[in-house]
């Protein structure tokens, strides 16, 4: 089964708490689910109806693996995306990409960074594309 709080690539923590039934963001297959950044963050409300399913698709592209690690990258530039996680960049696209970043700065620790977060989504997929992966 997967982990799903490591899905959820740096910019992209709506995936997992679509599937919680509880209204804190913990993960009830991982007992570490404290290491997580969001870990105890309210759910926030969808922007519009559809939204996290939206979401939802963009993240079936990403492995579970490549999750935190973007997540780093995403606020700590000088932790650099593997070859993997890049393609698992790629494969999502520039839309989901900001999207996911969206999804992330709906939450009120990561609504400061709203700007930087979406900035960084779109520059991050552009280097991952001119990678020769």
């Amino acid at each position: 089964m997967v982990r799903l709080a490591y899905v959820i690539p740096a910019m992209m923590v709506a995936f997992f708490l679509i599937f919680n039934t509880m209204t804190m963001a913990t993960d009830p297959w991982n007992e570490n689910d404290k290491e997580v950044p969001w870990f105890g963050e309210i759910l926030p409300p969808e922007p519009f109806i559809g939204f996290y399913s939206k979401v939802v698709r963009c993240l079936w592209n990403v492995e579970p693996v490549c999750g935190l690690q973007i997540y780093r990258h995403l606020f700590d530039q000088s932790k650099k995306l593997d070859d993997n996680c890049c393609r698992n960049v790629v494969k999502v696209g520039v839309r989901c990409s900001r999207e996911l970043g969206w999804a992330l700065s709906l939450y009120q620790k990561f609504k400061p960074h709203k700007a930087l977060i979406d900035k960084i989504s779109i520059r991050t997929y552009q280097e991952c594309v001119g990678r020769k992966l």
